[in-house]
């Protein structure tokens, strides 16, 4: 359901915005045009804008058109059939039928990658809506996404979840032909839960997310083996690779009489040990946190990245 969500939004933002643009929109070549004179069915016809930039218009003949607007275009043929065929005021209509061709390349975690069709129109949204980004389970990271112009190696940041939950248009470009878009695959924001627990393993770090969040999204303690009274979160120190912080919760406590400080704000990279009640004493829930964070920080400096 969630992908179907965002999937319609980025449809309706697309859209939206495409249709906020058109008025902007400066013709091109190759745009194929309707121009009609509402109060005269007789001057009716669609023309192409050749290669010299320039439409062959019903009874007034080549008139430029590339890199005006349908507004510009509009009052430019009015002034020419007031001059050459005496109207006195004629309702003169451009619409374009069909854009030019343009494509695009989205790739990453999305479910259609390769070169997209597009319009002139078309945005940043309205690109990644066709390309059906992957947000199960928050494959794809929507937050670092780049738009990389034809010809250039220049990366523009795209932050996609910025215009999705906040409605943030400030980065849905208009796209150009040959431009790039990539959407990574998220990589680097889990919490590692580890012993008592249904599921142990990585798991995805949504923000926010609490102890009680990571503990359900991982099947719960198993019953008569998980020590809840003792779980430890591992946190690497700010600024500080390789220098991790033990926090201890009491999560019974958060349980049985709402004590909502054992209910621990997790952090990306966090690792969550849940103990059996075979565990010997707090000593030994120590030294295991810090075999793994140990595991974890030797995996990182041999490229194996884990922590943000």
């Amino acid at each position: 359901m969630r992908k179907i969500a965002v999937a319609l939004v980025l449809l309706l933002i697309g859209a939206v915005a495409a249709m906020a643009q058109e008025g902007n929109y400066r013709l091109q070549q190759e745009d194929v045009l309707e121009i009609q004179i509402l109060d005269n069915q007789q001057i009716r016809s669609q023309v192409q804008i050749g290669k010299d930039g320039n439409i062959t218009a019903p009874f007034i003949g080549a008139l430029r058109a590339e890199g005006k607007t349908i507004a510009e275009l509009q009052e430019d043929l009015k002034q020419e059939y007031i001059r050459k065929l005496r109207f006195r005021d004629p309702q003169v209509s451009v619409v374009v039928v069909r854009f030019r061709s343009i494509f695009v390349t989205v790739g990453g975690a999305v479910g259609r990658a390769g070169r997209l069709e597009a319009r002139p129109t078309d945005t940043v949204l309205t690109m990644v809506q066709q390309a059906q980004p992957i947000t199960q389970n928050g494959v794809a990271d929507l937050k670092h996404a780049t738009l990389q112009r034809a010809g250039t190696k220049e990366l523009i940041p795209l932050d996609l979840h910025a215009m999705l939950i906040r409605g943030d248009l400030s980065q849905n470009y208009s796209v150009e032909d040959g431009d790039i878009i990539n959407i990574p695959q998220e990589t680097k924001n889990r919490i590692l839960v580890l012993g008592a627990v249904q599921r142990p393993g990585t798991i995805l770090y949504t923000d926010p997310m609490t102890l009680s969040d990571a503990i359900s999204t991982t099947g719960g303690p198993i019953q008569y083996r998980s020590k809840m009274s003792e779980i430890v979160i591992t946190r690497e120190r700010p600024g500080l690779p390789g220098n991790y912080v033990r926090i201890k919760s009491n999560y019974v406590r958060f349980l049985s009489k709402g004590d909502a400080n054992q209910n621990i704000v997790l952090q990306p990279g966090d690792v969550v040990f849940v103990p059996d009640t075979k565990t010997p004493d707090g000593g030994r829930i120590g030294d295991i946190a810090g075999t793994v964070a140990n595991i974890i920080f030797t995996l990182d400096r041999i490229g194996i990245k884990f922590l943000k």
